[in-house]
């Protein structure tokens, strides 16, 4: 005998592969069009339209109505006048997605950008910091800066050779 726990609730959750996530995507979309095409057959006094966009600014759309009539619809529901089928389209939709899209591109580079430039600076003052003492040229230095700077030549110069004369 057969013991199972039913029908589970699956957790939703974002699918982070690109390839996967378009494929989970189609997937859905077919389903969600079936559907609305069993509501639409079963005639359930309901009118279904599915508008999606894709993260590059495809959109997918399913509706028994034309596009037009449904923006319409929706721009009296909240108060606006329906206008010309210029604003109406779906094309403007698009457009306005497409639009948003380019917008939030050229924020992510200019903040790369920006990010970029403080790498470069960091990595100039990285290389400015390790020049080091011995590099810096004796002209301009005090008397007292030129006697410090061969005393630590002198160490060096110490400690080498005792390196040298514990691996020879």
């Amino acid at each position: 005998m057969k013991h199972t726990e039913g029908k589970q609730k699956i957790e939703m959750k974002s699918v982070e592969d690109y390839k996967a996530r378009m494929i989970t995507f189609l997937k859905r979309k077919a389903e969600i069009i079936k559907k609305m095409t069993e509501i639409i057959i079963a005639q359930c006094d309901e009118e279904v339209n599915f508008l999606a966009f894709t993260q590059a600014g495809k959109a997918h759309q399913f509706t028994h109505l034309s596009m037009e009539d449904v923006v319409n619809r929706v721009r009296s529901f909240v108060g606006l006048e329906p206008s010309g089928k210029d604003d109406t389209n779906v094309g403007s939709l698009v457009d306005a997605n497409k639009r948003q899209k380019e917008e939030e591109r050229k924020k992510q580079f200019a903040d790369l950008v920006e990010e970029l430039e403080m790498v470069q600076e960091e990595e100039k003052n990285f290389k400015e910091s390790q020049s080091g003492w011995c590099n810096i040229p004796n002209e301009g230095l005090s008397m007292e800066d030129i006697k410090q700077k061969h005393q630590k030549l002198a160490e060096l110069r110490g400690k080498l050779e005792a390196y040298l004369k514990t691996i020879t």
